[in-house]
């Protein structure tokens, strides 16, 4: 008896992903829970384990294709498999003696079709989902397509190939020929792949925009009490801990303590199914940027049970699996609450798009020395250098409204201007 072994699903939001290479071949005996191969999505590079034992006897698609979820990889013959079994016998002699026609048994090439028959048949019983979709979608016909895979299997690239051939062609057939001059006088635009996690960002981000009826708010934030504590404990704190006190774990705690407070800004809400969760428990999302190339948002699981200081090393732990690639699936998802840090990058006001399935997400802006004037206890007006910033959240209309959104806010902004932050740090 054969096994089919499908693509899995690799997260709540995951729902493709690319082979990177695989760890067995055509003939290995495998046991249950041997990895098989390794596969990338947009949340994690991980292997995949074999659900089943048995002898593996076909990839079913090549190193470098992407598959969605629930797509055939590989096919195993199961333990209880029999030797004698004639369908399976008539398979394997069809598929290892297909080059030395000679020697094929007449009784059984009686039985069978001339090869021009079957074998475009047999090629494409093995396609990837992917490439039975570019085919259909760009009117192809299979047999007419020279496969470069393994024994002729044709591959996504084998299409993308045609299409493209079939594109140059068209164009220079109704196009008139042009001086080789002009050719040559502008330099060729560079093309360039989208990688895979520009691709699931593109994708996440115009689902997000369709998704969620986006509204930002913001506010202003005085940090010199922040920076006054800040500045006094930062020199010893990073010889002690190995990393920086930025103002982000003040931020972090301070949004904590709001989310507690309005419980809706803590939720997911799906309007198809008529569900509105409001989460007992704060996993913090923190958008780390991965050296320009992309963002993820690593997940500080149950944040709210965390002080200051545990709350300053998850977020600097976090960060730096994420840059080097050195995470599992379960630190970039589940998030219920989302903060991006784009102060870092010297912004003055940003209105981050809200990520999925959470229902608002707050912007931290860059703190700088400003005038501000401030208010004696006698009610006179002076004006004094304070460091200052703006807090933007952007949050979804259809779940709560402008008020909700405000108080949040000015929660989180009392919290920052007026807590004693000593108590955190022990």
């Amino acid at each position: 008896m054969s096994n089919i072994i499908t693509m899995p699903q690799l997260g709540e939001t995951v729902t493709e992903g690319t082979i990177l290479r695989w760890l067995v071949k055509v003939g290995d005996e495998v046991k249950e829970d041997d990895p098989i191969l390794e596969i990338s999505t947009d949340k994690v590079d991980t292997e995949v384990p074999s659900p089943f034992n048995g002898k593996v006897t076909s990839l079913l698609v090549e190193e470098g294709e992407t598959v969605e979820v629930g797509s055939s990889l590989l096919e195993l013959d199961g333990d209880e498999q029999e030797p004698d079994d004639t369908e399976e016998q008539t398979g394997e002699v069809f598929e290892d003696v297909s080059t030395e026609t000679e020697e094929i048994p007449i009784s059984k090439t009686e039985e069978v079709k001339p090869e021009e028959d079957y074998a475009p048949n047999d090629k494409n019983f093995k396609l990837s989902p992917v490439v039975r979709r570019l085919a259909a979608e760009n009117n192809i016909d299979l047999n007419n397509v020279v496969g470069t895979g393994e024994n002729g299997r044709i591959k996504r690239q084998d299409i993308e190939n045609l299409i493209t051939s079939e594109n140059i062609n068209s164009k220079t057939s109704s196009t008139p020929d042009t001086p080789k001059k002009n050719e040559t006088s502008k330099p060729k635009d560079k093309d360039k792949s989208i990688s895979r996690l520009r691709k699931r960002i593109a994708e996440n981000m115009v689902l997000s925009k369709q998704t969620s009826a986006h509204v930002m708010t913001s506010v202003e934030v005085d940090y010199e009490n922040v920076e006054i504590f800040r500045s006094k404990l930062k020199t010893k704190f990073k010889e002690e801990n190995g990393f920086s006190l930025t103002y982000l774990p003040f931020i972090s705690l301070a949004t904590i303590y709001a989310l507690s407070e309005f419980p809706t800004v803590n939720s997911s809400f799906d309007l198809e199914n008529g569900t509105h969760d409001i989460h007992s428990h704060i996993n913090l999302g923190v958008a780390v940027d991965l050296n320009q190339e992309g963002l993820l948002v690593g997940t500080i699981p149950e944040a709210d049970s965390l002080n200051l200081k545990g709350l300053a090393r998850k977020i600097s732990e976090t960060s730096k699996k994420l840059r080097e690639g050195k995470f599992g699936l379960e630190e970039v998802t589940g998030s219920t609450f989302t903060i991006s840090n784009n102060g870092s990058f010297n912004s003055f006001m940003t209105a981050p798009i809200i990520n999925q399935p959470n229902v608002a997400i707050l912007s931290t802006e860059s703190v700088k020395k400003r005038p501000v004037v401030i208010q004696s206890q006698d009610g006179t007006d002076s004006i004094a250098i304070r460091h200052t910033g703006i807090l933007s959240l952007t949050w979804d209309h259809r779940v709560f409204d402008g008020s909700i959104a405000l108080l949040f806010l000015n929660y989180i902004k009392d919290k920052l201007e007026n807590s004693d932050w000593l108590q955190g740090l022990e």
